[in-house]
């Protein structure tokens, strides 16, 4: 059978629409059998009510388990407390809610497009990508400072994802369990 220069570019692009390209915003699947589970969660709601109150100056002592001094995760938390006002602003507005693998996200709407300038979005974007970043740099590096395994990254996920929702002012919007977008 003769090859023509269509069938080879139809089946490398067939080929290639299948491969999967990951995010490194991925959820694992929790597995607590590493971490601390409650000096976690315990943990991890301090920091969601410092970050939310705005404290800068907040210090994490007295969670058996879990590494609470490292520099670049204070610093991820102060940056985040920093930005509070902003993404509390953004969560406020309805065009923004938490994810369930511990990240925020827009929701790209045409209500959402109608509601904002260019520059506002563009605005919106950096403070989400600026808060997510420091969200990663805080669950890596408190796996990592804490010799937990890579498969504890699920459950440190989860165990922030759970705290901000249990900390969130009423109105705001979260993923629930079915994966759907649902008011607090």
């Amino acid at each position: 059978m003769k090859t023509t220069p269509y069938l080879m570019i139809a089946l490398l692009l067939t080929l290639t629409a299948c491969a999967r390209i990951t995010s490194p915003f991925t959820t694992m699947r929790p597995d607590y059998s590493n971490v601390p589970e409650a000096e976690l969660s315990a943990f991890a709601l301090a920091v969601e009510k410092s970050v939310l109150e705005g404290d800068r100056n907040a210090v994490f002592e007295g969670y058996a388990g879990v590494v609470t001094d490292n520099e670049e995760i204070l610093q991820a938390i102060h940056t985040r407390a920093v930005r509070s006002e902003l993404v509390q602003a953004l969560l406020d507005s309805g065009h923004a809610y938490e994810q369930a693998q511990g990240t925020i996200c827009i929701i790209r709407s045409r209500e959402y497009k109608n509601q904002t300038s260019r520059r506002e979005r563009d605005q919106n974007a950096l403070v989400v990508m600026s808060e997510n970043a420091n969200r990663w740099t805080l669950y890596e590096g408190l796996c990592k400072a804490s010799n937990w395994q890579r498969k504890s990254l699920g459950a440190v996920q989860e165990s922030f994802f759970q705290a901000r929702v249990q900390s969130m002012p009423s109105g705001q919007k979260y993923e629930n369990a079915d994966g759907k977008i649902a008011l607090r």
